[in-house]
This record gives C-alpha cells, structure tokens and sequence, in this order.
C-alpha cells in the first residue's frame, strides 16, 4: 500500500510557515516528515517511521534530506524494505 502525507497540524503560529507531514499507510499513521531551521540545507528536512517491528538492524528509521522529495523517498524505501523484511 503506497504512503501518503498530511498536514499534522502541529505548529505554533511561529512555526506557520513550516511544513509539517504525517506519513499514513492507508490510515495507520506510521510516520512523520517535517522541516527544520537553524541547520544546514542538506539537513533541512527529518523524516521519521515508527512502529516498524521486525526491521533489520541496518535499516535506519530516521534521518534527514535536503528537500522534501528526496525526504519521502528514502521514508517510502524505508518503509517498504521493512515491510519486504516481514513477509
């Protein structure tokens, strides 16, 4: 089943002009992709899964992109590797 991103709706007004994602596995919330300030750009956005049982020790579960893309891609080969890890 393919990830998909909503607005979590977590920001103070400071932090309005951030981007701020849940990540959902049909509608299991099973991730977080959000921006961060203060860092260097190629760590401007953190992705994280949780509730990822089973991974292999290798299979890191956060991390960080410089664009937001490039954040739901290694979020969704993440995940799918630990869903084939599974089976």
């Amino acid at each position: 089943m393919p990830l998909t991103m909503r607005p979590t709706g977590l920001s103070s007004p400071v932090d309005k002009d951030r981007q701020d994602f849940t990540v959902y596995c049909g509608e299991w919330a099973v991730g977080r992709i959000y921006e961060q300030r203060g860092g260097p750009d190629n760590m401007r956005w953190f992705w994280s899964l949780y509730g990822v049982v089973g991974k292999p020790s290798k299979v890191h579960t956060n991390d960080h992109a410089p664009t937001l893309d490039e954040a739901k891609e290694q979020c969704e080969i993440t995940y799918a590797h630990g869903e084939s890890s599974r089976r």
